[in-house]
């Protein structure tokens, strides 16, 4: 299935009713295994893709509420891969959080001007991460979320 075979999740409705949906990109396989952890211990419905291709075939399958973009991948850079999805409608309110090492907040425009919602610098604390979701309206149950007014 490609990105444009892909609906994306607010047009399912009762969204509400079902956990907060979050793809991890991130190629650093143990980065993405305690990412994975965190996120699923505190009731997230999580993915893991390692590169961009993959997470093209799990954002059009899973459609994810919320994605975890590492900068430093491998081919294609998390940048990129930004620029590319966020220019497909249906992508325009998914919520994205750049992981970093070399940028951190405010440190670099082109991050925000890729479209990124947020970011988190590397190392990652858990408990940082889990706030900038929760800031950015991605609580484990979309029951939870702030509702915009």
């Amino acid at each position: 299935m490609s990105l444009a075979d892909a609906s994306f999740h607010a047009e399912e409705g009762n969204n509400a009713e079902r956990p907060c949906r979050v793809l991890v990109l991130e190629d650093e396989r143990h980065i993405a295994r305690l990412l994975n952890h965190v996120l699923s211990k505190e009731g997230y419905e999580v993915e893991v893709a390692h590169d961009a291709e993959s997470a093209l075939e799990t954002i059009a399958s899973f459609a994810p509420d919320a994605l975890l973009l590492d900068i430093g991948l491998p081919g294609i850079s998390g940048l990129e891969f930004l620029r590319q999805i966020r220019r497909d409608s249906r992508w325009a309110k998914l919520v994205v959080i750049v992981l970093s090492a070399h940028w951190f907040e405010h440190d670099d425009p082109s991050i925000a001007d890729a479209g990124a919602t947020a970011q988190c610098p590397k190392p990652i604390a858990p408990s940082k991460l889990l706030r900038k979701l929760r800031e950015c309206g991605m609580s484990p149950s979309l029951a939870e979320a702030p509702v915009e007014v």
